[in-house]
């Protein structure tokens, strides 16, 4: 009987330790030859230089990682991912987001990323491969670090990504910070490879195509000071990448002081980050609030609706004290019809 006993005693700590050593997670074992395949970004003729981090050069399994990881609700506990508020059909972006702090804020889009000197709406952060840090938080990942270090330590693709990425032998081995980080770094690395540059526009640029005389009278109106528009929303990414006042409040609260709640600078109040035009007919609503459902809407307001404050942008303030432009109907529809020119529809299928 006592061999019996200690026979299956044996056999059930065999099996014990078999079923562990199946389920413990593989490691990749290095290679001291190894390194990831640099990346060659094909940025666009007329578009400026991509602002480089030599922290986290750009590579060919770097950007793989990163896609993947852009659309994984694995991420976090709520089953979100990247691509819950940057949805890639809106031009990556999302309608309307209501923050912890009940601020209202219209997701700007990601593209064209890599050209950009600061990022949201108040340039509250400055270096693109930490942008995505904070999604971690309750707010939108409330991601769960033990959950985390296990779906990716147990998933074959996400060991094999990491290694090849980043030479990550073992995600155990990094605190959650650091893991954190080169999460961020894999996806910023594909978010700079999102380059808009081939919309009618472009083509018309290229001699490919040509406008519509309605199109034409509305690219003549947004490059000159009969509409105002070029000053702020230079090409080739239809952002001067700056701050500006202009006009949508006199008068203050919330969300709507804008670069002040992130440098207290007084001279500040109202300014936000020049958006991109570029795919500007798949973005709405349209300012940092979302308050305009449309281009129409848009254009009226800076048509007729800018208001008057202390630090009003002085380009808008060149039509004081009416601040009208004094657009005909055909004029504002034709504005229009060019603004819809800056759709490139290869970036969201």
């Amino acid at each position: 009987m006592y061999f019996m006993l200690n026979k299956m005693l044996t056999i059930a700590v065999l099996m014990l330790l078999f079923v562990a050593a199946c389920n413990k997670p593989e490691q990749t074992t290095p290679t001291q030859d190894y390194k990831p395949t640099p990346y060659n970004l094909q940025v666009p003729n007329g578009f400026p230089l991509y602002i480089k981090n030599p922290d986290n050069p750009l590579t060919e399994e770097g950007v793989a990682l990163g896609k993947r990881l852009y659309n994984e609700p694995m991420l976090s506990s709520n089953g979100r991912s990247c691509a819950s508020c940057h949805i890639k059909e809106k031009s990556f972006s999302l309608p309307i987001h209501v923050g912890a702090n009940g601020y209202r804020i219209s997701v700007p889009p990601h593209i064209n990323l890599a050209f950009k000197r600061h990022f949201n709406w108040t340039g509250s952060e400055k270096i693109l491969d930490t942008l995505c840090m904070a999604d971690f938080g309750p707010e939108f990942f409330n991601t769960d670090s033990a959950e985390l270090y296990r779906n990716l330590s147990n998933n074959a693709y996400y060991r094999d990504a990491f290694y090849k990425a980043f030479l990550m032998d073992n995600i155990y081995n990094y605190r959650f910070v650091d893991l954190q980080r080169k999460i961020a770094h894999a996806i910023s690395q594909y978010m700079r490879t999102i380059i808009s540059s081939n919309a009618k526009y472009d083509k018309v640029m290229k001699g490919e195509e040509t406008f519509t005389a309605q199109e034409q009278e509305g690219y003549n109106i947004f490059f000159s000071e009969v509409g105002d528009c070029f000053h702020c929303h230079q090409p080739p990414l239809f952002s001067d990448t700056e701050f500006h006042n202009n006009g949508l409040n006199s008068t203050f609260s919330g969300f709507d002081y804008g670069r002040f709640l992130v440098n207290n600078n007084v001279n500040d109040i109202g300014k936000f980050a020049t958006p991109t035009l570029r795919n500007s007919s798949l973005t709405a609503p349209y300012m940092h609030d979302g308050r305009f459902a449309t281009l129409e809407e848009v254009v009226e307001f800076y048509n007729s609706g800018v208001q008057a404050s202390a630090t009003i942008d002085p380009i808008i303030n060149k039509k004081a004290p009416t601040y009208k432009l004094n657009l005909t109907t055909q004029q504002k529809q034709a504005l229009v019809a060019f603004l819809k020119t800056l759709t490139d529809n290869s970036i969201t299928y």
